[in-house]
């Protein structure tokens, strides 16, 4: 068998109290209108995160005609998904801010504020330059809107679907060569230290951190690689604060992002 490929960002899980209410919301605002299933079902292959009992759930998967990843929106229904006891801070550890494609990051901040979202910035620049802003869903994840490279199809809104993460970890070198080798992110678009002003919207964000954010260097060849487009994580290392763990004393699906998904050739 040949080496094993990451495709790209196959999915985003997000834990919501309601499935079909944030379906609805995000087929309006982020064009995630294609349901590739709809299923109510039990989990029962994540124990050791569930407290050890399989447990019931609904969940549906949903794509962007125009590229990225999917959401799979995801809602206990055998007991009432907890919130996390905590406002999580830029930096503390895991999965804190889905980033969003767009062909046109003004037109999207222009049709989200006219739609009423809960807008965190302006658009601001990264520090490689490009647009971006931050927004809250209807149930305060947090996402962030970023220049799109490359697309598939064509949609009704100028968002497509989820193509990286903002993920706050301990160690941030030990966390980039995990990324670069296991998962092939060897390329650094930017790595950067200090007070960042377009980080200050956030939650926390006024603080000293090292951010780098990582791609892949060659172009993604497999199955579904056209479709997920080029994907990023970006790392978030935070000082003179002592990160803690988003989903500490929670289960896998209770509310927030509860995984990260890469699509594989060659598992």
């Amino acid at each position: 068998m040949s080496k094993y490929l990451i495709a790209g960002i196959q999915q985003v899980g997000i834990g919501v109290p309601n499935v079909h209410e944030a379906f609805k919301w995000y087929r309006q605002h982020f064009g995630m209108d294609i349901p590739i299933f709809e299923e109510a079902a039990e989990a029962n292959l994540m124990l050791p995160y569930t407290g050890g009992k399989p447990q019931s759930r609904h969940a549906i998967l949903a794509i962007n005609l125009k590229g990225g990843g999917g959401f799979e929106i995801w809602q206990y229904t055998s007991r009432t998904p907890q919130p996390a006891n905590f406002q999580a801070h830029l930096g503390d550890l895991g999965l804190f801010v889905a980033k969003i494609k767009s062909e046109n990051v003004k037109e999207s901040y222009a049709f989200l504020k006219a739609k009423g979202v809960t807008l965190l910035s302006e658009v601001v620049k990264n520090p490689n330059g490009e647009e971006h802003f931050f927004i809250k869903d209807l149930y305060g994840n947090i996402f962030e809107i970023v220049e799109g490279k490359d697309w598939f199809g064509k949609g009704l809104k100028t968002t497509g679907g989820p193509v990286g993460m903002m993920i706050g970890v301990s160690n941030i070198e030990k966390s980039r060569n995990f990324y670069a080798t296991v998962l092939g992110y060897d390329k650094v678009i930017y790595d950067k230290e200090g007070e960042f002003e377009d980080l200050k919207s956030l939650p926390g964000g006024n603080v000293k951190c090292r951010r780098i954010l990582l791609t892949h260097s060659q172009k993604r060849t497999a199955s579904f690689a056209e479709m997920f487009g080029s994907s990023y994580i970006e790392l978030v290392q935070v000082y003179n604060y002592s990160p803690r763990k988003i989903f500490e004393n929670r289960f896998w699906g209770d509310l927030g992002y509860i995984h990260l998904c890469f699509d594989i050739r060659n598992m």
